[in-house]
């Protein structure tokens, strides 16, 4: 086996740990049952926005730190931040130690930049796309495989939900173990540069800390990529559209729980089903947005208006089959088009500009995702139910679908009145 296709696997299999959490289809329904009996306002008012302020706080730092220390303590602090989690999950009841919790899972969350950007310091440039797939293949798997265990242990009453809890643990401690084995990384984008690439006529030096040169480099990546319309218009839309889905991630489970109290069709412990399925659609619609040539505009356009109508059917259905269905199409959209904007944006930058550009889209998203969360869940906000959220949630993706269809038929305008003109000169 060549040693980046080892690296690359090695590396892709701590996500596959990290993903590893069997209690995650169940985190609502266990926080408001017992033994920890928190009520549903508590919930989504007080103990799940921590994670989102988290995030948002650590994220630049978790960058840049973690191209100082070249990756591998970055990961470790992943797995390390998922373990004490889990630990207070299991062993603690206040709604403190719960926002302590969510202290450590925004921690995870803002470390996942390193897992991400780990390869490309391990492989040739040309080897990105390959080690790219398998790592968001190895954490789909993670995904699939703990809710099917998940879903199995519930149903044969093997397991209790509180029980998967230390599933997620041995998940946690696995991932941090195989942490410690990872390869480590001689260089790194910024800080700990091989001598090959330049910035503005000036060759890089190897290991040498120089803040200003540092700057340089930044500035002339982010530059680069973002005074490109094309690019910045894309990336306008990863931003928008990661915050809606994570927003919808956060408190999709709140919603199934409102609606099976108010009385339904199937029971909420199907969760883990739901959670393969969605899994395993997911990852075959972004397989089939890779060879199958879309337009990237009207694709865009056309699935965020249809998740705007799904988010307003959610909002008011009373019956949790249809909001299963939901919560399907609406992930499955939401990888089907951020995959199509990777893509559109990757084309048009730099290679070694990549993990700034997820950086900064990122950063982005968590600071609008922020904004929402305390005006729609805080105590100083509107502190709206969990159906208005949904309604608003539906707003928002609707102005964003139409805007970008208005985006779509301006473009394919522009390029039949070009293939026109051409054709007219022709003859």
């Amino acid at each position: 086996m060549e040693k980046w296709l080892f690296q690359s696997i090695w590396i892709a299999m701590f996500g596959f740990f990290k993903e590893f959490r069997p209690e995650d289809p169940y985190i609502t329904q266990y926080l408001t049952n017992p033994p920890m009996n928190f009520t549903t306002e508590e919930i989504v008012q007080e103990i799940y926005p921590v994670a989102t302020y988290t995030c948002v706080m650590l994220t630049v730092i978790v960058f840049l730190i973690t191209d100082y220390l070249r990756y591998k303590p970055i990961v470790i602090l992943n797995a390390v931040s998922s373990v004490m989690a889990q630990l207070l999950l299991i062993f603690t009841r206040t709604i403190t130690s719960m926002k302590v919790m969510e202290v450590f899972y925004g921690t995870m969350t803002a470390c996942e930049v390193a897992y991400y950007t780990y390869i490309y310091s391990k492989v040739e440039k040309k080897h990105y796309k390959i080690v790219s797939s398998h790592m968001k293949m190895a954490c789909l798997i993670g995904r699939l495989v703990s809710a099917l265990i998940a879903q199995v242990l519930i149903d044969y009453s093997i397991l209790t939900v509180p029980q998967l809890n230390y599933m997620t643990l041995g998940g946690g401690l696995c991932s941090l173990l195989w942490a410690f084995g990872l390869p480590s990384v001689k260089s790194s984008l910024y800080f700990h540069q091989n001598p090959e690439r330049t910035y503005i006529g000036e060759t890089s030096r190897v290991n040498v800390f120089d803040t200003r040169t540092v700057c340089q480099r930044l500035w002339f990546d982010f530059y680069t990529a973002y005074s490109n319309p094309y690019v910045l218009q894309w990336c306008i839309w990863w931003s928008l559209g990661t915050c809606f889905y994570s927003q919808f991630m956060c408190y999709i489970q709140t919603l199934w729980q409102q609606i099976y109290d108010d009385g339904t069709d199937l029971q909420i412990t199907d969760n883990g089903y739901v959670e393969a399925v969605y899994t395993i659609i997911s990852t075959l619609g972004v397989y089939l947005v890779g060879i199958i040539a879309v337009p990237g505009w009207w694709l865009i356009g056309v699935l965020t208006f249809s998740q705007a109508i799904l988010l307003f059917k959610m909002a008011q259905d009373h019956l949790l089959s249809h909001a299963y269905v939901g919560y399907i199409i609406f992930g499955t959209f939401y990888h089907v088009m951020s995959t199509v904007a990777n893509c559109e944006v990757a084309k048009n930058i730099p290679e070694d500009s990549y993990a700034l550009v997820f950086g900064v889209n990122m950063f982005v998203s968590l600071i609008l995702q922020t904004f929402m969360t305390i005006i729609i869940n805080s105590p100083i906000g509107l502190e709206l139910t969990i159906r208005t959220q949904f309604y608003v949630y539906s707003g928002c993706c609707l102005i964003i679908g139409v805007l970008y269809l208005i985006k779509a038929t301006v473009t394919t305008y522009k390029s039949q009145m070009k293939t026109t003109i051409t054709v007219s000169t022709n003859h």
